[in-house]
């Protein structure tokens, strides 16, 4: 491949060289020889890097163990996409409620996607610590008007945490 590629942008820089010098070329007697030079510069310029790059070119056909063979996760590409909101969102919404000054240790999602390509949260686990049991109003409130789902709140203490880190 890099061998045609080579042999093309050759070919660019030798069209653009032969219709500057074309320009430039006068209109009297000397016009026909010059066109001559010009056009004799152009295959030879051409020739030269077919020449050199035909060795290039590789056509043989690639033995079977040459050829790589791309290895995928043996995942369903829903549950792919499905993760990936699901850590899309997390992410939006433990952005959210640190601007309200709630810190919440951990955000669980669990998203569904229908046959018709719709993806839905099926549940919401938001884990806090005992300073923002108080504002546990106001966590389902700004989780309920993202996602539509009543998150299920979850106090954990020092220690729990501490445990689910490791």
């Amino acid at each position: 491949m890099n061998g045609i590629q080579a042999i093309c942008m050759t070919l660019c820089y030798t069209c653009v060289a032969v219709s500057m010098i074309t320009v430039l070329i006068p209109q009297k007697r000397t016009r026909r020889v010059m066109s001559f030079v010009v056009g004799l510069f152009f295959i030879s310029t051409f020739i030269t890097a077919m020449s050199a790059q035909i060795n290039a070119i590789d056509l043989r056909t690639p033995d079977i163990n040459e050829i790589p063979i791309p290895t995928y996760e043996e995942t369903d590409p829903q549950d792919a996409v499905a993760q990936m909101t699901a850590d899309h969102l997390t992410q939006a919404l433990n952005e959210l409620l640190n601007n309200e000054g709630i810190f919440p240790r951990d955000i669980r999602l669990t998203l569904k996607i229908s046959d018709e390509g719709r993806i839905s949260v099926v549940r919401a686990d938001i884990y806090i610590s005992e300073k923002d049991k108080d504002k546990t109003p106001e966590i389902k409130s700004i989780i309920y008007r993202n996602i539509s789902k009543e998150p299920e709140i979850h106090v954990t203490g020092e220690e729990v945490q501490q445990m689910a880190e490791r």
